[in-house]
């Protein structure tokens, strides 16, 4: 996995390319370290779902959902 940061450039937060197991993330999106780590974590999870055999594979939806939830469990939990 490699990670590159740009300062301008796309609208979006961050990018995982599975094809080239790249991430990108855009600091312009961002409004805080705090915001910037947790676009890491999530295009991190991206890496490793598409690096994890599963039985049955998800689509793109799913896998934003499951990110989605993993990131609020603590929440839940409390």
């Amino acid at each position: 996995m490699r990670m590159d940061f740009r300062t301008n450039g796309c609208d979006e937060r961050g990018i995982y390319y599975g094809e080239t197991e790249r991430i990108l993330v855009f600091l312009n999106s961002h409004e805080s370290l705090d915001d910037i780590h947790k676009t890491i974590t999530h295009e991190v999870i991206h890496y490793c779902l598409d690096h994890h055999e599963m039985i049955d594979p998800i689509d793109e939806d799913q896998e934003e959902r499951l990110i989605f939830q993993m990131a609020w469990a603590i929440e839940s939990l409390i």
